[in-house]
């Protein structure tokens, strides 16, 4: 990288273009005096005392008391890291701060949805689900865009991949303990591609494109849970249930406990495994919204269309029906659900 753009990223961080030539001109030289970096860099002398004053304070430099007075740089790993470290504590404090700011007002969280331009680009976005997911994954799409996420996907272990595609045959890389497979039933409504991570981000597009139209090319992204919840549900009510299962989870060697974070998810993982499971949910009272934990044996589930729900015994005998985001009918909202054994 040329000097002139490591200068533009440093002023981007907020260096000024003199500390930052004063910082790269040490970094070359070592411990200097300031008449030697004036030399060195051409940052006029009346400037550079206070150039190397504000890089101090700025931790990218350290002062070497005596005569004369001595600079050295600091470390670019030591700077940089704790510069990271500040940058996005800001960030996440900034964030937080206008949210709370837009709930205070509208009641809610803003919800995301945004066209995303170019195959590259959307591609880029289904390995960032796959990779950032913590509890699944469902994904909905032609066999020739999934074969172009088989690396993504062969490195997570540690969540519940639910797969509909235009199986000809199963292959190796999905032949794992946490992957449902099912074979979409060939209509061409079906072939849509839907990728979900969680109740976090969903990327979704139609036909893929020629080779010719990839940068004309466009899908959808959508970031707020009370949008994924809906389409988690049009992922299995739409596309699943109206596929073949050819791949059950090989439930008993799935590494416990694990999380599900979509209600339908659950029920579908529990249909192969049978019942009762141990399983804890973390959500709400859906009377109060006042928050609960259950903790006990899944005994039963209803899973229509419009319904979806199981029905817990606790260790006091009391059966719970809990349900997913947005429930009203059940007893408990369930967020994250908690598969003990």
């Amino acid at each position: 990288m040329r000097e002139e753009e490591i200068i533009k990223m440093l002023q981007k961080l907020g260096l000024t273009k003199y500390e930052s030539l004063a910082y790269i001109t040490l970094l070359k030289l070592g411990i200097s005096k300031a008449t030697d970096l004036t030399k060195e860099s051409g940052i006029p002398h009346t400037r550079i005392y206070d150039v190397l004053s504000s890089l101090h304070r700025k931790g990218f430099v350290d002062i070497m008391h005596g005569t004369p007075r001595m600079y050295k740089p600091v470390n670019p790993e030591i700077v940089f890291e704790k510069l990271k470290e500040e940058l996005l504590s800001d960030i996440e404090a900034v964030k937080n701060a206008l949210l709370e700011l837009y709930k205070s007002i509208h009641g809610e969280d803003i919800p995301e949805i945004w066209t995303i331009h170019g195959f590259e680009n959307t591609l880029e976005r289904a390995e960032y689900i796959i990779r950032s997911a913590r509890q699944e994954v469902l994904i909905n799409t032609p066999f020739e865009f999934l074969r172009l996420l088989k690396d993504e996907i062969k490195k997570r272990k540690d969540v519940i991949f639910v797969i509909v595609s235009n199986f000809e045959e199963i292959p190796e890389w999905l032949n794992k303990e946490n992957v449902i497979l099912a074979k979409s039933g060939g209509a061409p409504w079906l072939m849509a591609t839907w990728i979900i991570g969680d109740v976090d981000y969903a990327l979704f597009f139609g036909a893929l494109p020629k080779d010719r139209r990839r940068e004309k090319f466009y899908s959808f992204w959508g970031k707020s849970p009370k949008l994924i919840q809906n389409y988690m549900h049009w992922f299995y009510t739409m596309y699943f249930d109206n596929s073949e299962v050819i791949k059950p989870v090989e439930y008993e060697k799935l590494k416990k406990p694990f999380e599900i974070a979509n209600i339908r998810t659950l029920i579908t993982i529990l249909k192969q495994a049978g019942l009762p499971r141990k399983i804890e949910v973390i959500g709400h009272f859906v009377d109060t919204r006042e928050e609960a934990t259950i903790k006990g044996e899944v005994i039963e589930y209803e899973y229509t269309s419009l319904t979806a729900n199981i029905t817990i015994k606790d260790e006091a005998e009391k059966e719970w029906k809990v349900g997913g985001l947005g429930s009203y009918f059940e007893d408990v909202e369930g967020e994250k659900f908690i598969v003990l054994e």
